[in-house]
């Protein structure tokens, strides 16, 4: 009924169904973290993480 909304919903409170997914998303966060030894703001480490996650998500087929 609010597609706009389900994408924000998505995009700001992504919510991992299993534990598969938050494994994934660590080992993103240490990938990203690797390449720039934590010297990123909290709020690019998010937006990176994001667009890592969105972009797998694309690649699978679940968006």
């Amino acid at each position: 009924e609010f597609p706009r909304m389900a994408a924000i919903t998505r995009d700001y409170l992504p919510i991992p169904g299993t534990e598969i997914d938050i494994e994934r998303l660590f080992n993103i966060t240490r990938n990203i973290l690797g390449l720039r030894c934590g010297a990123m703001k909290g709020e690019i480490l998010r937006a990176l993480i994001l667009v890592k996650d969105h972009l797998y998500q694309e690649k699978i087929g679940q968006i």
